[in-house]
């Protein structure tokens, strides 16, 4: 029984893991766009690529 407890354990700990880094992923995935389409708009590049990234890194849905 104790083994069967530590392997649910381990298992457990392996998937908050897994979890916590997906997330941490994602945030830096947002955090890159947002600079990336900030300097691009201190250049003058208007909506370009970093900004077409950027709205899909958030998730942001073209009005239509």
């Amino acid at each position: 029984m104790g083994e069967a407890m530590s392997a649910v354990t381990l298992l457990l700990v392996a998937l908050l893991k897994n979890s916590e880094l997906r997330a941490e992923r994602a945030v830096q995935r947002k955090l890159d766009a947002i600079a990336a389409a900030l300097l691009e708009g201190q250049e003058g590049g208007g909506t370009g690529e970093a900004h077409r990234k950027l709205r899909s890194a958030l998730g942001l849905e073209k009005d239509s």
